[in-house]
């Protein structure tokens, strides 16, 4: 690792130095050229909000670099969370409640414009579980205010790497606050305000650039978790599917000046190699793929605000059933340690993205478009085209079966024993099902042959007015969809938008988890069996089909150049915020004060791990966005320098609650086996608030250890 890091960083530097000359080329392009931009700056203006500032450098690169046909820009905003006694979300396992952080959480924002057009795509990728209702219409909202009506409904796609290890509270929908017990606006804010400013970061790096895909077949990381489902879709689902998985791996390259400034990645896997009794923060194998291209390969540290800017961001795709627990059970495979298997899984998903970069890629030319539309999933009539049976269906209103109860045994989650997948799994529950079927005949017939357990739609529990979205990049599509599809109903969604579309299906992208979130899609042939993704498909067996009917709905208008009608929003629920509630107030303990040392630190040798303890205080009290709750620093001729922070996932935070409003904080550091020797220390920062309120930053410093 030491040896691929200094060569990867010496690349690093030859990238800078010439991103440095072409930067400097252009200034002086520029500066020959001003007066012709002046001129131009009206007819070519396509910036947001059509500012002046975009006029200028639009028409002043236009003259300068006419065979760049975009302007492109990238930009990461923390998103951070509150990180102690909050509830995961994803699991579902409300014993699941941060006690720290492993690593950070950013939103990652892509901007590209059409220099001909002006036309525009934004896509938000974050280190969340899903996008949601309530953070799209925010930033929408934030959006319009700012930069007007170059940005809306269709031109915005806000996503998530789907990471299971993060601090839930901020979608309105009470079923997924369970754990949370209610809303957590803290949480929110924090998601909504690092989006923002990767959004602003992004439009202020505008640049003229150029796109490229690049394309791969990736076997051996996930393996499929729902054979039994898979087996029952028709071959020409299957036969493109590797041992059950999509091995389709895609990377939109933003260039310029020859060189990827800011990617995006899509992989189907599921981001759960951290299990249920992980509770530090963390963006699992797709955010250590993240952390090693950005910072092994480009130097960038987010705790720092350094580096070039480059953006790498590992979206997701159709992994629905696709588990990185290659052992087929939770936090095992390929190894029995989670944390290794995590570096492992995202080690393998950044070595593909390492081998695209190699390759020059294909480029992409033409026009940009969206287009998007929202429509009640739990009632759709859904034509013979799509339905299967040669006569038309229909969607349910949304209800969650027993074999949803049971929880993904190869993943974990929040399953209890009694429950199981398949039909008629549990004998008791199936008495108890069939009482309820002939309360509500009808919700029976509708979602046969499910066992119905949660009738989440008929108290508003989950949203079922749901957006589907598509963008285009010259002859690319991305599919931006609100579910958990499985690896079959995302091939058959590829097939269709080809055929829709007239282009091959490798310029067909599937991007899940998109705008909102409505569990799972399964095909009808898996739904059949009632495993646990059938189970937690709420629309009932032709959901699927349902998908298929918008998606050639929202195409068609898009081929064709035609109005497409927004449909019904699902108007936004009211917040019950969390019976949680903030924190009252910190107390060091009889004899202590804040930051005070605990547990000395260790001499420690390369490969070990070292820790230190403090008094500490809750750290919902001050999240430390763009900073961080701890350092490592080393000591030189010069003082103590500055070596990591909490963004590293070999370092860790970990809080505890001591007797009722007394903190212990312990740092952690896995020294790397190329560390320097030499002399180090912790350093903690903390906030602790008083009886009246008030928050007071503090730090701690533990005694030196020396590395060997």
């Amino acid at each position: 690792m030491a040896s691929h890091r200094s060569a990867s960083r010496a690349r690093h530097a030859a990238d800078r130095s010439t991103r440095s000359d072409f930067w400097g080329s252009l200034k002086t392009k520029r500066a020959l050229s001003i007066s012709a931009a002046a001129l131009l700056s009206c007819s070519l203006a396509v910036g947001i909000g059509n500012q002046a500032t975009g006029s200028l450098v639009e028409g002043t690169a236009a003259a300068a670099e006419p065979q760049e046909p975009y302007l492109v820009g990238a930009g990461v905003g923390d998103i951070t969370g509150e990180p102690a006694e909050v509830g995961f979300m994803g699991y579902g396992d409300s014993s699941q409640k941060g006690s720290g952080l492993m690593n950070r959480q950013y939103a990652r924002a892509f901007e590209i414009q059409d220099r001909a057009t002006g036309k525009s795509n934004l896509i938000v990728v974050l280190d969340q579980l899903t996008g949601t209702e309530s953070v799209r219409e925010e930033i929408l909202k934030q959006v319009r205010a700012k930069y007007g009506d170059a940005y809306g409904e269709s031109n915005i796609m806000i996503t998530a790497n789907h990471t299971h290890a993060t601090p839930g509270g901020v979608t309105r929908y009470s079923l997924y606050n369970v754990t949370t017990l209610g809303w957590h606006k803290d949480t929110f804010n924090a998601t909504v305000n690092g989006a923002m400013k990767a959004i602003d970061a992004a439009h202020a790096d505008l640049a003229p650039g150029s796109l490229k895909i690049s394309q791969s077949k990736v076997t051996n990381v996930g393996v499929n978790r729902s054979m039994t489902a898979l087996n029952n879709d028709p071959a020409e689902l299957k036969n493109e599917l590797v041992d059950g998985v999509d091995p389709t791996n895609v990377t939109l390259r933003l260039e310029r000046g020859g060189k990827t400034h800011a990617l995006i990645n899509w992989y189907a896997i599921h981001p759960t190699s951290l299990p249920t009794t992980n509770t530090l923060v963390s963006s699992d194998n797709k955010g250590y793929a993240q952390w090693l291209l950005e910072h092994e390969d480009h130097g960038i540290d987010r705790n720092q605000g350094t580096g070039d800017g480059f953006v790498a961001a590992f979206a997701n795709s159709n992994t629905g059933d696709v588990s990185p627990n290659t052992a087929l059970k939770p936090g095992t495979g390929p190894t029995n340690d989670p944390f290794t298997n995590m570096k492992i899984q995202g080690t393998k998903q950044a070595d593909a993205v390492r081998d695209h970069l190699a390759t020059s890629g294909e480029a992409v030319s033409g026009g940009l478009d969206s287009a998007i539309q929202y429509n009640d999933f739990s009632r759709i009539s859904v034509s013979p085209e799509f339905s299967g049976t040669g006569q038309w269906e229909r969607t349910c209103d949304a209800s969650l079966g027993q074999s949803f109860a049971a929880g993904s045994v190869e993943d974990g989650g929040g399953g209890l024993p009694t429950f199981g997948e398949g039909v008629g799994a549990d004998p008791f529950f199936n008495a108890l099902a069939t009482a309820s079927y002939n309360v509500s005949p009808s919700l029976k017939a509708c979602q046969y042959p499910k066992d119905n357990l949660l009738a989440v739609g008929a108290f508003d529990a989950v949203q079922e007015k749901l957006p589907v979205q598509i963008m285009r990049f010259g002859d690319y599509y991305i599919l931006g969809m609100p579910g958990e599809m499985t690896g079959a109903a995302g091939v058959q969604y590829r097939k269709d938008a080809a055929k829709l579309f007239g282009v091959d299906e490798s310029h067909i992208i599937l991007q899940g988890y998109s705008n909102a979130y409505a569990h799972y899609v399964t095909t009808p042939e898996e739904y059949d069996s009632q495993q646990y993704e059938g189970g937690a498909t709420p629309f009932g067996r032709y959901t699927h089909p349902a998908f298929r009917q918008v998606l050639k709905t929202v195409g068609t208008s898009m081929r064709d150049g035609k109005d497409l009608p927004l449909g019904e929003k699902a108007p936004l629920q009211s917040v019950v915020n969390s019976a949680q509630g903030k924190v009252l107030y910190d107390l060091p303990g009889v004899g202590r004060s804040y930051g005070d040392q605990v547990t000395a630190p260790v001499n420690t040798a390369r490969g070990g791990t070292v820790n230190a303890e403090f008094v500490g205080a809750h750290p919902n009290n001050n999240m430390h966005h763009e900073g961080t709750y701890l350092e490592v620093q080393r000591q030189t001729d010069q003082g103590w320098e500055y070596v990591t922070g909490d963004n590293d996932p070999e370092t860790s935070f970990n809080w505890k609650r001591r007797l009722a409003a007394q903190s212990r904080v312990t740092l952690k550091w896995n020294v790397p086996q190329d560390a320097p020797a030499g002399t180090y220390r912790f350093v903690y920062h903390g906030n602790a608030k008083d009886g009246s309120g008030r928050i007071t930053p503090f730090t701690g410093y533990s005694s030196s250890f020396t590395v060997q």
